[in-house]
């Protein structure tokens, strides 16, 4: 023993290592020194030889004087409970690991540090031949308790997977050794079904003198099936140590067994923040490329699989970096694959509604929306995946542009507890919108955020009171400014309808609304869009369906949408009777632009069901409505040719003359105009040449006279519809009514008396009215009318005289 050897033999404690293959105990007087600093320290021996142990001990079966259901009491000798494992002579004795720490301290914890940090080759033989012993002796035990304890197999497994790779043969045996013995102890403790298990092991005794890629394989099916997540992350960082350890050469070793056992696919990987940590500070100290490369790919793998843990973990370092500092954001967007799947995944967080349609996400450490909104700003930055950021760009803009809603309208920007990943110095809702500059920017549109600008598009956009004008504007940039994208974003709009609460509802149509101006757009909209657009008119906001019929109006202006027009037409009028007085307006508008733009060969049944629904609006008190009711109606009629006059459009040009010629009498003017405009298109349709003169230059008192002599024919029809008239809101109206109901009933014959009776009790009734000038006038009239009818009596020579029932009412 040479004086190194004798310094090192003396030990102030012993570690017992009870082993049938050799191993001997280390007294207290034997070892001066034993701690995990000290390299060199040769905590364990083989008292035999250093020649590599075979595997002639059958796996699973005890040793000789042990019961075959007998197990440890704890793996790798990881607790020792003051009995020996092993035999000694008289004055070998167990003793605790020094440091005070005997019954939790392993073992492999003592050896490793010995074995990575030692840069003689001898002293690495000595160590990896004393964790294959250890590990052999393991591997007689079937059964070993506390196992879940034994938390160090990660790293044991990717510390003898560097060194089977090491070019001198005794490590690299040695390793080998341990690492086969290593696979059989995870197999037999954490083993699925018996048949199987003895399948896996024959497999590893026939690798045991395999070369380095089958024990790369045996490695990657361990790593994968027999690990746990923890133990896996333990894998990765011991490689990525290798990697940036300047004493170390095993760059190449290190690659190779991260692309082996990532190949694929990544599995449950524990310490997520721990090896996004690690890269991010040591990254860039790695200077061999391929090792470097294998770095960032695992971090790219980290972050498709991990999402929201490695984009917390990337925030955080970034905060607490200085600025200017190198970012790793460059790395997430190197691959295209990989690039866009990040940025579907932070589209999700984006899009609440739809987790609701089961896209919850089930990773760890869920980020919340702003920032997500952060990250996908970060991403955009790098100019590298344009390609990946326009097949995106539809959901994107449409999920910052709800993000925006959200924090804007309704005051989500104040509302948000989460800021503990949020840096003070940013405002929610600028960053969002930065987030929309930059992805349009990035997509190749920066003439249209120009635009955009030019008209203050973005300030609209931050401001709580004229928000949707910005939402306007930004649609509008990409309608005018013909943006090839306008398709797939209308696309992601309407299948967002549905699930949409109710402010982003709102911005999806405002959007929408602004959309369907582009010729293209629309060209798509088909029956499965209407229904979808026909069930918002069941939306109890007023300012979604005044929006609604904003598209209505769009669809007429097209002139090639008739069958979307006839599917909506119902749902228009239905809102000509909506309690909120703003809708029934806005309805009213609509109306005159459909009718403005439609034709009666291609929309004749809808013209003529709006003739009849325009008649409840005749009498109505608003005159804006009344007014725009006969504006339509009048439009209408001009569209309507003498042969295509036909039932029951006819019967209702008929039975609205009389109502026709007393608004000429209406308080507003623009009526009397409307009603003037409507009685000549109806004196055309009707062939009444002479009348249609008459209808356009003279008063109403002319035209009641010129009418009742012309047509004598239809008395009875015009004196129903002064009937009606007497219940009419203006006054004036109410006394031509009377006036002419007068003038009608002078005129009939006897025969004809017998079906007045109702109109008799209607001019009685007048006598009441409120108007002084309609009450006094219905009385005279009324006495007049009795008095004909009395001298009618009086010259009748027939006994069968028609008794009058009103006289009885005297």
């Amino acid at each position: 023993m040479n004086g190194s050897e004798s310094r090192h033999s003396a030990s102030s404690s012993a570690v017992a290592l009870a082993s049938r293959q050799g191993f001997v105990w280390l007294s207290r007087e034997e070892s001066p020194s034993l701690h995990p600093a000290h390299p060199s320290s040769p905590l364990l021996c083989n008292s035999a030889s250093h020649a590599a142990p075979s595997l002639n001990v059958p796996v699973g079966r005890a040793q000789k004087g042990r019961g075959e259901g007998q197990t440890l009491a704890q793996p790798c000798l990881a607790k020792f409970r003051g009995g020996r494992c092993g035999r000694s002579t008289g004055k070998e004795r167990a003793a605790p690991v020094p440091g005070g720490v005997g019954e939790s301290l392993s073992p492999f914890q003592i050896i490793l540090p010995w074995l990575t940090m030692s840069e003689k080759m001898q002293e690495q033989t000595r160590a990896l031949g004393t964790i294959a012993h250890l590990l052999r002796f393991i591997c007689n035990f079937p059964k070993l308790l506390h196992m879940t304890e034994f938390s160090i197999s990660g790293k044991l497994m990717g510390t003898l997977g560097l060194f089977c790779m090491n070019p001198q043969y005794d490590i690299c045996m040695r390793a080998s050794e341990g690492l086969l013995y290593l696979f059989q102890v995870l197999v037999l403790q954490r083993r699925g079904m018996k048949q199987k298990t003895e399948l896996i092991l024959k497999e590893l005794q026939k690798h045991f003198h395999g070369e380095w890629f089958v024990h790369l394989q045996d490695l990657t099916m361990c790593f994968r099936k027999y690990l746990t997540p923890e133990e896996r992350a333990d894998v990765i960082m011991v490689a990525m140590e290798a990697m940036t350890s300047a004493g170390r050469n095993d760059d190449s070793a290190a690659s190779k067994i991260l692309e082996m056992i990532l190949k694929y696919s990544v599995p449950a990987i524990g310490k997520v923040p721990e090896i996004v940590q690690y890269i991010y500070h040591n990254l860039y100290s790695i200077t061999e490329t391929t090792a470097q490369d294998t770095v960032k790919q695992v971090l790219l793998l980290l972050a498709q699989t991990y999402t929201d843990e490695v984009i917390l973990t990337l925030f955080k370092m970034q905060d607490r970096s200085p600025r200017g500092a190198r970012k790793p954001w460059g790395i997430l967007a190197s691959c295209p694959r990989g690039y866009q799947t990040i940025l579907e995944h932070l589209l999700q967080r984006l899009t609440p509604h739809r987790k609701a349609r089961g896209l919850e996400s089930g990773h760890r450490g869920e980020i919340s929306a702003l920032i997500a909104t952060r990250a996908i700003h970060e991403l955009l930055l790098e100019p590298s995946r344009r390609t990946e950021v326009q097949t995106l760009f539809p959901s994107l803009i449409m999920a910052l542009l709800f993000q925006t809603s959200f924090l804007v309208v309704e005051g989500g920007a104040a509302s948000v507890q989460d800021h503990q990943h949020f840096t003070e110095w940013m405002d929610s809702v600028s960053s969002t919108v930065e987030a929309l500059k930059t992805l349009m920017q990035s997509t190749g549109y920066g003439d249209h955020v120009s635009h955009i600008q030019k008209f203050g598009g973005w300030e609209l956009l931050t401001s709580p009171d004229r928000h949707y004008d910005g939402v306007t504007l930004l649609a509008r940039a990409l309608v005018t400014k013909n943006c090839w994208h306008n398709q797939p974003i209308f696309s992601v709009v309407i299948s967002d309808l549905q699930g949409l609460d109710c402010t982003s509802y709102r911005t999806a149509l405002v959007f929408m609304a602004e959309l369907l101006r582009c010729p293209n757009v629309a060209a798509i909209v088909d029956d499965i869009t209407v229904y979808i657009l026909a069930d918002g008119f069941h939306s109890q906001d007023p300012t979604s369906v005044k929006l609604l019929l904003r598209v209505v109006e769009t669809f007429a202006k097209h002139g090639n949408m008739g069958r979307q027009l006839r599917l909506l037409q119902p749902f228009v009028l239905n809102c000509c009777f909506s309690l909120d007085g703003d809708i029934v307006t806005e309805t009213f508008l609509v109306l005159q632009c459909l009718v403005e733009h439609l034709t009666w060969q291609q929309s004749s049944s809808f013209l003529v069901q709006l003739t009849f629904t325009l008649g409840h609006f005749f009498e109505e008190e608003s005159e804006h409505l009344r007014s725009a009711a006969f504006a339509i109606y009048a439009a209408i009629l001009a569209k309507v040719k003498r042969r295509s006059l036909i039932f029951p459009l006819k019967h209702q040009v008929l039975n609205s003359l009389v109502l026709l010629v007393l608004h000429l009498q209406d308080r507003d003017t623009s009526v009397a105009q409307n009603c003037r405009q409507a009685l000549c298109h109806k004196a055309t349709i009707l062939g009444w040449s002479r009348l249609k003169a008459v209808f356009a230059e003279k008063d109403m008192w002319t035209i009641l006279r010129a009418l009742l002599e012309k047509e004598a024919g239809k008395a009875l029809w015009f004196l129903k519809q002064c009937v009606s008239l007497f219940k009419s809101p203006q006054a004036p109206i109410r006394q031509a009514a009377v006036w002419f109901a007068g003038q009608i009933i002078q005129t009939l014959d006897t025969d004809e008396a017998g079906e007045i009776e109702e109109a008799h009790t209607a001019l009685w009734s007048m006598r009441d009215d409120p108007d002084p000038a309609v009450s006094c006038l219905a009385t005279q009239t009324f006495h007049i009318v009795e008095a004909k009818e009395k001298l009618l009596d009086r010259t009748q020579t027939s006994c069968f005289c028609l008794r009058r029932p009103w006289e009885t009412g005297f």
